[in-house]
Formats: C-alpha cells, structure tokens, sequence
C-alpha cells in the first residue's frame, strides 16, 4: 500500500512564453524547478523580497510558504494575479507567464576593497573589478553582487572609479561577495 506523507503531490506548470511544461512538487517553488529544467528565468534574491521573478498566474492556484505573502509583492498585485516563482507552490496545475531573462550581462570578479555602515542600514562598499571595468557602468545603475554561495542582490551603483564602484549592499555579507553583473537599468 502506498503511504500518502511518502508520495508528494505533484503538480503540471504551463510555463509561458515557450509552452514548457514542468513537474512541480507541492512542496517545492516553481523557480527552482523551473531553473533546473534549464529556463532562463529572471530572478535575483530567492528569497521574495526583489520581485526579479514576478510572473503572472493565468490559471490554476499557488500558496505561499506560512501562507503570508513575501515582501516583494503586495496585495494588490496578487489581487492582479501576479506571483512570486521563488516563493510559490503550486496547488493545482498552472498556467503562468513569465518574462523573459534579459540577455546575460557582463560578470566581473571583484574584491572588496573597504565597506563602511550606511545611517540607513547596510553598508557603503567599494568594489574592485579583477579585469576589465564594466562597459556602462556609472551612478544611477545597478549591479547583481553575488557570494561565493550563489546568493545574489541587487545593489544600486553610487559612484564609479576606473577600476570599481562603490555600491549600496543591504542584505549579503559584504567579504563574501566575489562576483558582479550588470549594470541594469532598474532594481528589478
């Protein structure tokens, strides 16, 4: 006799543009599932507070982990359906549309060269590009700054040197970052 707590539920995600179909466990996030199956989906965070994956759900039910929505996404956007691959999972099968990933900026490895805390929270951190400055880059831009780990945030550009930026970091701890992508236009 199967055991039911052994048999996780899975559930049919029509992912649009591209008519892919996934496999989505009960438990587990679309994007995750989505990325491992090789879709260039844009995310940053993970963690539904950037909104970097803000999709539209066209049909069908999700949940949120403890039932709250995560900080990326208010009411009224989840009113407009709109959801948050990162944090959602599927209670029914799903039609959703997704944008597109922006086609892949530039990676720079960096150092960090000095951080100091902000009055407003986080930390003021000079980065030191390993190779060629970034084409573009200048204050009023945004860098994707990574850890080792793969945690990713987005991070607006405050000033610019020949060979670096400064840059406002809020959530990573700021020694472990060792990767940088951009610049971007927006914060999400």
């Amino acid at each position: 006799m199967a055991h039911p707590e052994h048999d996780e539920v899975r559930f049919l995600v029509h992912i649009e543009p591209g008519g892919h179909e996934l496999r989505v466990g009960a438990a587990e996030n679309i994007l995750t599932v989505a990325l491992a199956a090789g879709l260039p989906l844009p995310h940053s965070c993970r963690g539904g507070r950037c909104a970097s994956c803000k999709a539209r759900l066209l049909a069908g039910q999700i949940a949120y982990p403890d039932g709250h929505l995560p900080p990326g996404i208010v009411a009224a956007e989840a009113a407009r359906g709109e959801i948050l691959l990162c944090q959602a999972r599927p209670r029914s099968d799903l039609r959703v549309a997704t944008r597109t990933a922006p086609a892949e900026q530039p990676v720079s490895g960096i150092v960090v060269e000095r951080a100091a805390p902000l009055s407003t929270g986080g930390q003021r951190v000079t980065l030191k590009f390993l190779g060629a400055p970034m084409p573009g880059l200048r204050p009023g831009k945004y860098l994707d700054v990574e850890s080792a780990g793969g945690e990713r945030e987005r991070v607006p550009v405050v000033a610019v040197t020949e060979n670096g930026a400064d840059v406002e970091v809020l959530e990573l701890e700021v020694h472990s970052l060792v990767r940088a992508r951009g610049p971007f236009d927006a914060p999400r």
